[in-house]
């Protein structure tokens, strides 16, 4: 029972539980399944073969990792929405409670072993050319 080659490199769930069933059931070479399936390469059997193993009858169920993947994806962009929004407030809340620049170079002295120059210079709408003049003042006196 020879079938048309598919012209794309996807398969149906059907071609791949026939693939394996005929190489571990009838033990059939995989060239011979390959070539009556029309699957392009024989990696592929291969590689159904060692999910089909590993996973069983369900290894071939698209939207169940599908739906997996998509939420794993919705919860990271989720995460960084959230974390988007509390560096906002952050910076919102620092520029309350620093209203001088003075006030604001202090901070960044005080954090600067914790974090970045350029993050905290940034995060506080402070030109990094300022600071670090600042800084020279500070050591020189």
């Amino acid at each position: 029972m020879k079938t048309k080659k598919q012209p794309y490199s996807r398969y149906s769930k059907q071609i791949k539980l026939e693939a394996v069933r005929r190489v571990l059931e009838e033990e059939q070479p995989v060239q011979e399944v390959i070539l009556d399936l029309g699957i392009r390469h024989r990696d592929n059997v291969y590689e159904w073969i060692k999910k089909y193993k590993k996973e069983g009858s369900n290894a071939f169920e698209r939207s169940i990792h599908h739906v997996e993947k998509e939420s794993k994806q919705d919860s990271v962009e989720k995460q960084i929405e959230e974390l988007k929004m509390e560096v906002e407030e952050l910076k919102s809340y620092l520029h309350i409670l620093l209203q001088g620049e003075e006030e604001k170079y202090k901070a960044i002295v005080t954090l600067e072993d914790q974090y970045p120059i350029d993050s905290l210079c940034s995060a506080l709408d402070v030109p990094k050319v300022e600071f670090l003049e600042y800084r020279q003042r500070a050591m020189n006196n």
